[in-house]
């Protein structure tokens, strides 16, 4: 046997050695797997059934047994474009009051929601069109029809004026934590114009004006419902685990009679205008530049394009051209040291639509240069292909986007509710059940001279309407006095239902391999459909390395530093990465037949991933400014002061500052990536449609071939001891002037197990319950508080509640927040605890109808040390859970919590002061 040894070689030629032997392995596996360009995958289809009632009513069924759950999506054809003028905001605060509804003596629809087991219950108010959501256990599905159907025929039933007047204020919150730079309105007259709206109806924000709303009453609401909210204006969209056979009868037994009324199908007009393209568009000879003052934190450039209507055949073209400009985007960031970042989405309308680019600037002090240079890169984009030499370039990019959107159509059906909407939407709009059909062929017929005219057509350089947003606009503390709070109804509380569906949802085989390298791979097989979703997790995270800052630094630095094995591109891959505070992620989506090439690729990214002396120089002098900017903003300094309090001087108390990344050097950062990127150190979770024989030979060959650094992860940090019990820590960052104010109460809790984990959890459902019904529903103080636990790697663990509320109600609301902590310390009502046991499985059992939930509950798990079969027995965890256990843990936290105020410093002295901490 010959053997040679590198170790006298320099380090850098030893690495190149070691990357070239992993790429020859790469190489060789790669002969069996599809070649770049072709994604592969099998046909994919939904049986389905189509209702058409004589109201007018449409019901779309669609069978899909991946999951015990079903999906429920109803739109109205009614949004911001129909509220009557001075009154905007009418159709949102519409959508609102209809959770409020009370139908025959019943509890409210929020509750009635709650008790049917639904784990995902929201609303979208659109400007042609508002969609009620509704995911839930397969065993509710009648009790959920019926539900639906009282609700859309009467969907301001049993709402008081002292009612309405609470959830105005919700929206009026809702309003203010909604940038106003969002939607202009500058924007909206320009789509307005498009459009040819004589009444103006896409001015028309959305959300409304604190105006608008305090012009519209309970009457006037009424009146509108009726008008608009009527069988033959609604499609309702039922997809998930039931019976096609049974569906008729379970629709027939449940709806309103006056909807299910008997007779032929009624003959519906087009729900679409006749003309399909905007007859007007603004055009000007040289840039128009208009500036506008909102509550943002730093100056915006908006540019946008009118387009053609959404919701026909022909707009699939805005998904291809929406991805064209995000990838074009990059140049001008390059090209002009202001920009910041750079963002695209879309407004879809029924008469016109508008593509968006969002710039965020440093500093904006030479806007037009920046708007021009953001132009000159939208027109090179399309300008470079007209020319000989481009043809064949313009295909391949053409190529390129197309499999991504593609592949993207794939992902989107495996999210059991986006399909359910997307559906919906399309079939109450094109009056075709088969419209979700015709969208994704009118997608796959596209090529690139279809795009290219379009572009010349509609992304002309005159046409862009160009706004510059400075920060200024203070919202009005006095804009109207709060409504009284309303009285509580713990009478119609939720029972706490647990459904088997439920207890089942988390039940998928999970397979473990132990690869030689030492990497750990998990396999989760989920067939139904042709996805595969693959991730990989490596400890350390945020907070590992010897200086401040260089992990974030080695993260936003480094790159692949080959691609033998391809790039997504090649085959429509989407990708993505993000640090956390105790690991770093990378994650890939595609069709299950390119699943080689998913795992090639990502063994090249681990393996190759550099940075260098070029890398960091570009991110001290372009990024790291803009990161200074915003560790300014109140909510990043209340962060840091949060994780302090909290942590003290453990790693977990440290929250990286743009600052401390100039003081970090190339050889730290790569340093940084030799250490942490290495097989022993590395979790890769595969979930979705494969054959787990097929593939176990695969992740051997590809993800084993990687060899780097010692057989072991990187150290695990110990978690920090407990604060010794004492008196509330207060926290207080000023905001003069806020019209809202954020709050954070939080506390350090034991280290976790995976049984303490599920204890956690409910200490976190219990306080969600707490918060909305006392702050949002009954005092209308705010759009919404979120509570949550946080475990580490090492066990380390806290609980937060935060939220932002009108800074008139800081103090009641703070109070209520506080009071929440006090009683849970003192008694775990048994009643309340099942019903925050049913919701937290209900929320479970949604969220892992996804591949992509597995794949980040086994990363998560894993991460912390706990086994891949904790998470199969987390239901049992939570069904095991006393209230007298909670007790002892709220009782606990209590002697360590921390408060934390982002308010004017009035606001924020009083609200300590009440709260006995100042």
């Amino acid at each position: 046997m010959f053997y040679q040894s590198n170790a006298g070689l320099p380090p850098g030629h030893r690495r190149l050695t070691a990357l070239v032997v992993l790429l020859a392995s790469l190489l060789g596996a790669c002969t069996t797997l599809p070649q770049r360009g072709q994604v592969v995958m099998r046909d994919v289809s939904f049986p389905l059934r189509d209702f058409r009632m004589p109201s007018g009513l449409r019901v779309v069924v669609e069978q899909d047994a991946r999951a015990p759950m079903v999906a429920m999506v109803a739109v109205v054809g009614t949004g911001g474009a129909s509220d009557p003028a001075g009154q905007e905001g009418m159709a949102h605060l519409v959508e609102h009051l209809a959770f409020r509804s009370r139908h025959v003596g019943s509890a409210s629809v929020w509750s009635r929601m709650e008790e049917l087991g639904a784990g995902h219950v929201n609303a979208i108010t659109s400007l042609d069109y508002t969609a009620y959501q509704t995911v839930a256990p397969k065993e509710s599905l009648a009790a959920l029809v019926r539900l639906e159907g009282q609700r859309l025929s009467a969907p301001l039933a049993g709402v008081t004026p002292e009612v309405f007047a609470v959830e105005r204020d919700v929206v009026r919150n809702e309003l203010r934590e909604s940038s106003e730079a969002a939607f202009t309105k500058e924007d909206s007259t320009v789509m307005s114009a498009a459009a040819q709206s004589s009444e103006q109806s896409y001015w028309r924000p959305v959300n409304g004006t604190h105006a608008s709303l305090s012009a519209i009453t309970l009457a006037e609401a009424q009146r509108f419902a009726r008008r608009h909210y009527r069988p033959d204006n609604t499609t309702i969209v039922i997809a998930g685990d039931l019976d096609l056979e049974d569906v008729e009868a379970v629709l027939l037994d449940n709806l309103p009679p006056e909807w299910m009324v008997p007779g032929a199908p009624l003959a519906l007009s087009p729900r679409l205008p006749d003309v399909s393209k905007p007859a007007y568009v603004p055009q000007a000879a040289s840039l128009m530049l208009m500036e506008h003052e909102a509550t943002v934190n730093f100056p915006e450039l908006i540019i946008s394009w009118v387009l053609p209507r959404s919701f026909d055949e022909a707009s699939a073209m805005h998904d291809f051209v929406r991805m064209s400009m995000e990838r074009s985007m990059w140049g001008a960031q390059r090209a002009d040291p202001d920009i910041a970042s750079v963002s695209t989405r879309l407004v879809s309308g029924t008469r016109a639509s508008m593509l968006v680019v969002r710039v965020a600037l440093f500093q904006g002090d030479y806007p037009r240069r920046t708007a021009e240079r953001v132009l000159d890169r939208v027109y090179s984009t399309w300008a470079q292909f007209v020319h000989p030499k481009g043809v064949l370039g313009r295909e391949s990019e053409f190529q390129t986007l197309r499999r991504g959107v593609v592949t993207g159509m794939v992902l989107e059906s495996e999210d059991l509710l986006a399909r359910t909407t997307r559906r919906a939407e399309l079939t109450h709009f094109m009056l075709d059940a088969r419209a979700y059909s015709r969208m994704q062929k009118a997608l796959l017929s596209l090529d690139g001279g279809k795009l290219t005219d379009f572009a010349y057509q509609w992304l002309q350089r005159a046409s862009a309407h160009t706004v510059l947003v400075r920060p200024g606009g203070q919202g009005s503390m006095t804009v109207a006095v709060p409504a009284a709070a309303l009285p509580e109804l713990s009478s119609e509380l939720p029972s706490g239902r647990i459904t088997p569906s439920m207890l089942s949802a988390l039940s998928s085989p999970v397979r473990t391999l132990k690869l030689d390298n030492g990497m750990e791979v998990l396999l989760v097989p989920r067939p139904g459909l042709p996805v595969v979703r693959v991730g990989a997790a490596l400890a350390g995270g945020a907070t590992y390395g010897t200086k401040p800052g260089v992990a974030e630094m080695a993260r936003l630095g480094a790159y692949r530093e080959s691609s033998f094995a391809g790039d997504e591109s090649h085959w429509g891959l989407h990708s993505w990465n993000d640090m956390r505070r105790d690991h770093q992620r990378f994650e890939m989506a595609g069709t299950s037949g390119n699943i080689g090439n998913i795992l090639a690729v990502l063994a090249e990214q681990l393996s190759s991933t550099r940075t260098s002396l070029a890398s960091v120089i570009y991110l001290q002098e372009q990024v790291v400014p803009w990161l200074k900017v915003l560790d300014a903003e109140p909510r990043e300094r209340a962060t840091r002061e949060l994780m302090r309090a909290l942590y003290g001087d453990h790693v977990y108390g440290y929250v990286v500052k743009g600052e401390e990344l100039e003081k970090v050097s190339d050889s730290e950062a790569r340093a940084w990536i030799r250490e942490v990127y290495r097989p022993a150190n590395t979790v890769v979770v595969i979930a979705g449609e494969f054959d787990a024989r097929a593939v176990e030979p695969l992740v051997h060959e590809l993800l084993g071939g990687w060899r780097h650094g010692p057989p072991t992860a990187v150290k695990v940090p110990a978690a920090p001891p407990l604060p010794a019990p004492g008196p509330l820590s207060p926290l207080s960052i000023t905001r003069p002037g806020a019209s809202q104010s954020r709050l954070q109460v939080a506390c350090r809790l034991p280290t976790a197990t995976p049984e303490a984990e599920a204890r956690y959890a409910l200490m976190a459902e219990l306080l969600s319950m707490r918060t909305f019904d006392q702050v949002r529903s009954r005092q209308g103080a705010s759009y919404g508080f979120s509570s949550r636990a946080w475990v580490g790697r090492g066990g380390a663990s806290h609980l937060l509640v935060e939220g932002v509320v009108d800074s008139q109600l800081l103090v009641q609301s703070a109070k209520e927040v506080q009071a929440a902590f006090t009683s849970l310390a003192e008694r775990v009502d048994p009643a309340e605890l099942e019903r925050a046991r049913a919701r937290r499985l209900a929320k479970q059992a949604v969220d892992f109808i996804s591949s992509a939930q597995w794949v980040e509950a086994l990363l998560v798990a894993r991460v912390r040390g706990f086994t891949p079969e904790s998470l199969a027995r987390r239901p049992a965890y939570l069904q095991a859970v006393t209230a007298d256990a909670l007790k002892e843990e709220f009782r606990g936290c209590l002697q360590r919590w921390v408060v934390g105020v982002v308010a004017d410093e009035g606001q924020a002295r009083a609200t300590l002061r009440a709260l006995s901490v100042e």
